[in-house]
């Protein structure tokens, strides 16, 4: 069994670099790791055929247990699993919360209702999500702690590796099924 299932962002494979260098990271701080594929076809607004996707590899690889690791578009599909299903913890990679000419309003609705801990590790200047905004919507919400890495846009960049340090440092605590 898998300690963290790693979500890519959209496109993306379990080969995404952020998430090979992740899964690495995390079995350093004894957390075991897993990337995975979301199928490729054209997402509808409910995000329901990933949901669904997410939720099989969830319960396939992690029985039910687990933490996720969501970048980008894999964070919006995990923050909908979790407003169904218990999750021990997530960290979602740069949040497209309100891209440009865009609203979410599921989104943030399944932001606010998160029930487990969630790390939101968001760029300052990302682009697709100014992490103010992710500020005032989860403000309510004490399960959701938000992180701005100074300097980062969406894509991290040359702040990468703060990113995934502080992921598995906060996984090292909050992900692993053997803590009871």
């Amino acid at each position: 069994m898998h300690d963290v299932l790693l979500v890519p962002g959209f496109g993306g494979t379990e080969t995404q670099p952020l998430l090979t260098k992740l899964v690495k990271a995390l079995a350093e701080n004894d957390v075991a790791g897993k990337a995975i594929t979301l199928t490729k076809h054209r997402p509808q607004p409910s995000l329901a055929k990933e949901t669904e996707e997410l939720r099989a590899f969830f319960h396939a690889l992690t029985n039910g247990k687990g933490a996720i690791v969501g970048r980008s578009f894999g964070g919006r599909v995990a923050v909908r699993l979790a407003a169904h299903e218990p999750v021990r913890a997530m960290v979602l990679l740069g949040f497209p919360v309100r891209p440009p000419g865009k609203t979410r309003p599921e989104d943030e609705r399944a932001l606010q209702a998160l029930m487990c801990p969630t790390l939101i590790l968001q760029g300052e200047n990302d682009e697709l999500g100014d992490p103010e905004l992710l500020r005032e919507i989860c403000a309510e919400n004490h399960n959701v702690v938000i992180e701005t890495i100074a300097g980062a846009k969406h894509s991290y960049g040359k702040t990468e590796k703060i990113v995934i340090a502080r992921t598995a440092e906060w996984l090292r605590t909050h992900a692993r099924t053997n803590v009871t």
